[in-house]
């Protein structure tokens, strides 16, 4: 079947139970045997003494939970009275739904427990939100194929723990990662080999008992061969080098601190620096283990036989490189690779690439540019714009060449391509051109939009959906279809296809034409529906509709002309009119309305006849509506279905009663102020929550007996001071009972300007 929407829940549940109690006249809640699915207390059907109650707040019954927190406690309002039969049938009992396949929440929550607080729902698009006790608490989404979990509020952690409630890992908001840790052991970190190789792990765990936190801080860096780690005895660990010390056969120098040994006058050591007066000469290497430090602002370092080439410290500014042939260059590795002056030029020469590994900005000063073969291939900016100069610019990026959301890629004048991190745009002062020379393909699920999503063309994989207001082919001859190739509308539920000899249009539902002149079929062709028995047919004479029902559905009139009738079987039975009077024929006629029979007749007279003589007639007379037998000395009688008389209208002009005329008793409002129309609520009754007015009544009739029961709230003593309109007994107004719950009932006749009273009742016991 299809549906308008999504398709509906199937529901499933067992056979309904029954609960069945007796009133004790003070119980007032009731425990099932079984759970009311979802709490649906307007499901359970409840009857005292076999009259059924009402359900919801301030009517006969609310359903709530018992002491184990299962809905199964139904609490009267007040309680049933003593062996008072109740019975309750529920049949919600183990409901369960079944969604169809392919369900569509759209944006719906999806509720998970009975009271509705914990639900799942994607109030966001793309983003799954889980809530319990009425608030959301955690989000799942995707980042480019990434899984995201996040808590649904800020600075709140996400933890996980074992059954006891033992915690095992924490993600904390203030930017780590807790691991356990319980009464028999400490947190621990396991970091598994491959499976390949077995199950063993390293691990770092925590000591079974600290007198401080502690966070060791890692260095930057990764650190040099046979360096270790070391720590400033705050955690914070950094790379040092170690100390070897061995002895070998070489002479050595054995200095001491102090007054101690000392070698040599002009070689000291105070325990931490080595220190040399004069100049040290050698015809071997020196090797340092640490730096070497020039502490002269003039230092020069020369090298050569001839010391040609010299590098000296310029103070406050850096160093300087000559070389008395007059270029002085810096090789690395090879002379391939260096860096040279000529004392106007820069030059960098490599053997291969030249690679800059800057952490920040490679800063170029405005207008200088970089050049590549000459100044026809050229980068150069001027402090505001970055101008790439060259014949063809090729970028060969390995992967994407990333431009900064809402910047462009201008051609000319009024032609740009632009981002915003969302959407990409391509703006043309006229024409785009695609000259691909094989297929442009989209991707699944992405298409083209014309204007807005309503116009589109996307296709996934299979099938190609064009949208639109209107879609216009401007084929200039045939638009050709294949043969059993249909033109489906919405699915294959409504279908044009053609086999080569016959068309067949399949529709859903309504097939609709609409021509602004005739339809023609010739004469002798019928249209059928289901089969031959269900047909339209005319001969170019007679038209012919045959068919086991046939039903008019018309939203206005069906015109039949003048003198023309509608016959059932033979003339007997028909429907005939003349332009004025319209005539049924028939044996026996009746009329069966789904809903209302409306007989209007202008002439303001309605008449029922018996074997061709009047009996009844309903007149209007001046919006009056008069009903009168029309045989003299006849009554007008009302009976049940089973011929049991009722009421009666007699000839002698007065009514007699089968039984008593009863009034319903009518809760009135509680108020400052209690009002009280006496035409709808006769017999009424109040209960008072604090000290009250009885206002003036109204819609009340001359010769009209009403009464009031006046009921004490939990509390009692409660006053009800009455309007002047209300006459008691003695023109003194009673003094009120004042025992809580208890009532005071009063009689009253009205005489056209005054309620009378006629009687009262004080202090009874209502229950």
């Amino acid at each position: 079947m299809a549906y308008l929407g999504q398709p509906p829940f199937q529901e499933f549940t067992s056979v309904p139970t029954k609960d069945s109690f007796t009133g004790d006249g003070s119980t007032t809640t009731f425990d099932l045997a079984n759970d009311v699915v979802r709490g649906a207390e307007n499901a359970l059907e409840v009857f005292v003494n076999n009259v059924r109650q009402e359900p919801g707040s301030g009517k006969a019954f609310t359903l709530g939970v018992d002491g184990s927190n299962n809905y199964r406690r139904i609490t009267f309002t007040a309680a049933p009275a003593s062996s008072a039969a109740i019975y309750v049938i529920n049949d919600k009992t183990n409901l369960s739904a079944i969604a169809p396949i392919n369900t569509d929440f759209n944006g719906a929550e999806l509720v998970l427990d009975a009271d509705g607080d914990t639900t799942l729902h994607a109030s966001t698009d793309d983003i799954i939100d889980l809530r319990i006790a009425g608030a959301d608490v955690l989000k799942f989404a995707q980042s480019s194929g990434d899984a995201i979990i996040k808590n649904a509020t800020d600075a709140k952690d996400l933890i996980f723990q074992q059954a006891d409630g033992n915690k095992l890992f924490e993600i904390n908001d203030g930017n780590f990662v807790g691991v356990g840790g319980n009464a028999t052991a400490p947190g621990e970190i396991r970091i598994f080999e491959d499976t390949d190789n077995g199950s063993n792990y390293s691990g770092f765990k925590a000591a079974a008992s600290t007198t401080s936190s502690v966070a060791y801080q890692l260095p930057a860096a990764d650190g040099s061969s046979g360096t270790h780690l070391t720590t400033d005895g705050s955690g914070v660990l950094s790379w040092t080098a170690s100390v070897s010390l061995a002895n070998d056969t070489n002479n050595r120098v054995i200095t001491g601190t102090g007054s101690g040994l000392n070698g040599e006058a002009n070689l000291t050591f105070d325990g931490s620096t080595l220190a040399v007066t004069g100049a040290i000469t050698g015809s071997g290497d020196l090797t340092l283990q640490d730096d070497l430090i020039l502490d002269s602002d003039a230092a020069v370092l020369s090298f050569g036989e001839d010391n040609e080439i010299a590098l000296t410290h310029v103070a406050d500014t850096g160093l300087l490189l000559t070389d008395s042939g007059g270029t002085p260059t810096l090789q690395f590795h090879d002379a391939n690779e260096s860096i040279s002056s000529d004392g106007t030029d820069l030059t960098l020469a490599a053997g291969a690439d030249i690679n800059l590994t800057a952490t920040t900005d490679i800063n170029i000063p405005s207008n200088v540019g970089l050049t590549f073969g000459n100044d026809g291939e050229k980068i150069e900016g001027d402090g505001t714009d970055l101008t790439i100069a060259g014949n063809n610019i090729n970028l060969t990026a390995t992967a994407d060449v990333v431009i900064p959301a809402n910047v462009g890629i201008t051609f000319g004048t009024g032609e740009k391509i632009e981002g915003d991190s969302t959407d990409l745009t391509i703006t043309s002062g006229a024409k785009i051109n695609l000259t691909a020379t094989s297929d442009v393909h989209l991707p699944n699920n992405v298409g083209i939009v014309f204007g807005d999503a309503a116009e589109k063309i996307e296709g996934d994989g299979t099938d190609l959906t064009i949208a639109g207001n209107n879609i216009k082919l401007t084929a200039a001859t045939d638009v050709i279809i294949p043969t059993n190739v249909g033109l489906h509308f919405t699915d294959a539920n409504e279908k044009i296809e053609s086999d080569g000899t016959d068309l067949t249009i399949n529709a859903g539902a309504d097939i609709n034409l609409t021509a602004t002149t005739d339809i023609n079929v010739p004469s002798g062709v019928g249209l059928t529906f289901g089969n031959d028995g269900e047909k339209i047919e005319g001969d170019g004479t007679d038209l012919t509709i045959a068919g086991n029902n046939i039903n008019l559905t018309a939203v206005a009139d069906v015109v039949i002309p003048n003198n023309v009738g509608i016959q059932f079987g033979g003339a007997s039975e028909k429907i005939e009119g003349d332009g004025t009077d319209l005539v049924i024929s028939a044996n026996n006629l009746t009329v069966d309305a789904a809903a209302d029979i409306t007989l209007d007749a202008a002439g303001n007279d309605l008449n029922f006849a018996a074997g061709g003589t009047t009996v009844l007639t309903i007149t209007n007379s001046s919006s009056d509506v008069i009903v009168k037998p029309i045989v003299d000395t006849k009554d007008l009688i009302f009976q049940q279905r089973d011929g049991t008389e009722v009421m009666r209208i007699e000839d002698g002009a007065y009514m007699s009663l089968a039984a008593m005329a009863v009034n319903p008793e009518v809760a009135l409002s509680d108020g400052a102020n209690v009002a009280w129309n006496v035409l709808t609520s006769p017999v009424a009754k109040v209960t008072l929550a604090g000290n009250r007015n009885l206002s003036a009544a109204s819609g009340g009739v001359a010769g009209q007996f009403v009464s009031l029961l006046v009921i004490q709230d939990g509390t009692g003593s409660r006053t009800l001071t009455p309007n002047a309109v209300y006459e008691f007994t003695g023109d003194v107004a009673p003094t009120l009972t004042t025992t809580a719950n208890k009532g005071d009932l009063f009689v009253f006749r009205y005489n056209g300007s005054k309620y009378l009273e006629v009687g009262r009742n004080l202090n009874l016991t209502l229950s």
